[in-house]
């Protein structure tokens, strides 16, 4: 029972001292993390898109803000209180609002405030560039009222003062827990750089002890305590005083960095073993060897930091600026691997989208010739009539609604072999061939192909890979207008996504094209196939900033298109045999329309571009005729030899804010020739259901490469 009650008592005064201790705080820092505009004017940060911000501060907190080139300032200091060392300031002073902090010629600002005031303030902070320095870092720093804190090496320093304290006193008093700070243990100050000291010069500005004696060997100054306690630092002449003194017949290894007032340390008086800090006056920051209990010295300076454990609060952020205009700027925007693969995976969406408009058709006219018809589907042999108003009875009605007749089924209440003429004459498209070129579509086939494909394409050259979803309806109709020649009309309908490398940069394409195609045979196995089309897609864009993926950039943008293809074709047939030789061209013009992105202050503006696709290609297609049930199931084999004849294109952008600053990027075509390798198998059922699967993929000869899975099915009606 005695000994439960002692547990009892342990753990009651646990709880009495963990809630009587100080806050504990978990503070955070909201900062933008990338900035690239031209800052020959002041620019706020909250332009980014992200403003400034602390929290978890229940206290008053001090903000300091440095610039590693350029000059920062806020425009608010409502509330604020002055701090020494920032803004000009020499001394603290919470009754002066730092009206300083809102000059235009600082590089660096401090001020203090409660959470809400200096968060402000902190909506208020801009940047203007010096002019000649393009990357500058800007880095932030938050913490609790009562230390000044180092951005450069993350410590923390605080003066105390104490009237005639000996050195012996405040070494032991920088290391109690009475003068712990943040949860850390602190350590009388050790100066090892130049940074480090002039920080302490300006910041702290007292004359104080420092951690450094040679109270162990004469003339070998050590620092005694903190993350370089052991270290010596100076080794003392003898006699004359200064440093690099030679000790029991070896030389001192001194640390790089020594501030000693001249011809210090000299012992001037028995017993000067102990270092301290000017704090005023033209030696202030310099140093000297005092007695231990030199009554000239009424302070020490406590450094945290580099001890091991973490500060229970502090905030700290950093934001890189390119400043567009500066003389030195070797920033080019296209630097950025997703504004890149955004660009080059528009080109290939739209050369995609051509390839796409004009093998349809050409597989239709391929098709036509393989089969030796061009025959629709009988009514009578269906033995039944098609009722557009049920949708249920035939699928294709509701497609035939939509597409063609427009929700206008007054006229024509039934798709049957009497009425089949007038209902093709009443077509929209079948009126524009007649006004237009009067053409009379007196028995056209129509005919549909549903198109699923996924592709990816690999590159190598250590750009973005692209990932692409494609669903696309091709419409047509077609008829034999002489003897040997078939000519049609096709209407494409594409949506078609791509996802540009691992961050999210997406392209959301909806495209439309209308082909007119013909084909014309000089003997039974002898043809020729050719196109124009016309298309148009416009593009929903999502680009990820690389350097900051919390900065998502959106637009849209149109494309024209121009494009034909000639095909010149050899068929051979054999028993169940048949094989296709053919030679292709193509040439197409993208025309892409200018455009601006929306986000903030990292927008892109696009002018216009021509992207000019040409290739010839050489190939030969074997396909199998094996008959089953309900048709006839066809496996083949493609493989077709393409030469690349595209020029480069060029892609001219410059930063919304900076519109005087030009950037160009050159999509090259960085392969001249590539081989295609397709295989898959049709099956054509009795009922005229034309149905396709293959896969290909396309190798260039700078090893990039493109797979696609692609699946068909058409059918006349």
């Amino acid at each position: 029972m005695k000994f439960l009650r002692l547990k009892f008592y342990f753990l009651f005064f646990f709880l009495i001292s963990f809630l009587n201790c100080k806050t504990v705080y978990s503070a955070s820092f909201t900062f933008p993390s990338t900035l690239t505009t031209n800052t020959s004017d002041f620019v706020l940060l909250s332009e980014t898109g992200t403003t400034p911000s602390v929290s978890g501060f229940s206290t008053d907190v001090l903000i300091t803000i440095v610039a590693t080139a350029g000059y920062v300032k806020i425009t608010t200091v409502t509330g604020l209180e002055q701090i020494n060392g920032y803004c000009g300031y020499t001394a603290d002073n919470s009754s002066s609002e730092p009206d300083n902090c809102t000059d235009d010629n600082r590089s660096e600002i401090g001020f203090e405030g409660t959470q809400a005031e200096v968060n402000t303030a902190l909506a208020t902070l801009s940047f203007k560039g010096d002019g000649s320095t393009s990357n500058v870092s800007i880095t932030a720093s938050a913490t609790p009222t009562g230390a000044a804190y180092n951005s450069s090496n993350g410590h923390y320093y605080r003066a105390i003062s104490s009237t005639d304290i000996d050195w012996d006193d405040a070494r032991a008093a920088a290391k109690s827990e009475a003068q712990k700070f943040n949860g850390l243990t602190g350590y009388l100050v050790t100066i090892t750089s130049e940074q480090e000291n002039d920080f302490i010069a300006d910041k702290i500005s007292v004359s104080a002890w420092t951690g450094g004696s040679d109270s162990e060997t004469e003339r070998v100054w050590k620092w005694m305590d903190g993350p370089e306690a052991g270290q010596t630092y100076t080794c003392q002449k003898f006699g004359v005083g200064g440093t690099g003194g030679t000790i029991s017949g070896s030389v001192c290894t001194e640390q790089s960095y020594l501030n000693w007032n001249f011809g210090e340390p000299n012992e001037y008086v028995e017993g000067e073993n102990y270092m301290h800090v000017y704090g005023s006056g033209v030696r202030k920051g310099e140093w000297n060897d005092y007695v231990i209990d030199n009554t000239n010295v009424d302070a020490y300076i406590i450094e945290y930091g580099g001890m091991g454990g973490t500060a229970t609060v502090s905030g700290e952020a950093t934001i890189t600026i390119t400043s567009t205009e500066a003389s030195d700027n070797t920033f080019d925007v296209f630097d950025d691997k997703q504004l890149v693969g955004i660009v080059e995976g528009q080109s290939e969406s739209s050369k995609r989208f051509i390839y796409n408009s004009t093998n349809s058709v050409l597989e239709r006219m391929e098709w036509y010739r393989t089969t030796k018809k061009n025959d629709s589907i009988k009514f009578k042999d269906l033995g039944l009539s098609i009722d557009i108003t049920n949708k249920d009875t035939y699928p294709y009605a509701k497609l035939l609604d939509v597409y063609l007749l427009k929700g206008d089924i007054k006229k024509e209440q039934k798709l049957s072999e009497e009425n089949i003429e007038k209902f093709i004459n009443d077509l929209p498209l079948s009126k524009y061939l007649k006004n237009e070129f009067g053409l009379i579509p007196r028995k056209w086939k129509i005919w549909s192909s549903g198109y699923i494909k996924k592709g990816k394409i690999k590159l190598k050259t250590g750009k973005e890979n692209q990932a692409f979803d494609t669903n696309a309806l091709v419409i047509g109709m077609d008829k034999i207008i002489k003897k040997n020649t078939l000519f049609g009309i096709a209407i494409r309908i594409e949506d078609q996504d791509t996802d540009v490398g691992p961050l999210g940069t997406t392209i959301r394409s909806d495209a439309n094209s209308i082909t007119v195609y013909s084909s014309w045979y000089k003997t039974r196995s002898t043809f020729i196939d050719s196109l124009i089309g016309y298309g148009y897609i416009n593009n929903d864009l999502k680009r990820v900033e690389q350097a900051d993926t919390s900065n998502i950039l959106t637009g849209n943008r149109d494309i024209k298109q121009y494009f034909t293809s000639i095909k010149f074709n050899k068929i051979i047939n054999k028993n169940n045999f048949t094989s296709l030789l053919f030679g292709r061209g193509d040439i197409g013009l993208s025309k892409f329309d200018s455009f601006t992105e929306s986000g903030n202050i990292q927008a892109l503006y696009f002018e216009e571009q021509n992207l000019i696709s040409r290739s010839i290609s050489l190939g030969t297609l074997l396909k199998y005729k094996k008959k089953i049930n309900k048709g006839h199931l066809l496996p083949y084999a493609r493989i077709e030899f393409f030469e690349n004849f595209s020029p480069n294109s060029k892609v001219k952008a410059s930063y919304v804010s900076d519109p005087s600053t030009k950037y160009n990027y050159t999509i090259k075509e960085n392969y001249s020739n590539s081989i295609k390798f397709e295989v898959g198998f049709d099956l054509n059922l009795i009922d005229s259901w034309y149905l396709s699967t293959s896969i290909r993929r396309l190798i260039k000869n700078n090893k990039d490469f493109e797979n696609e899975f692609a699946i068909k099915a058409s059918r006349p009606f």
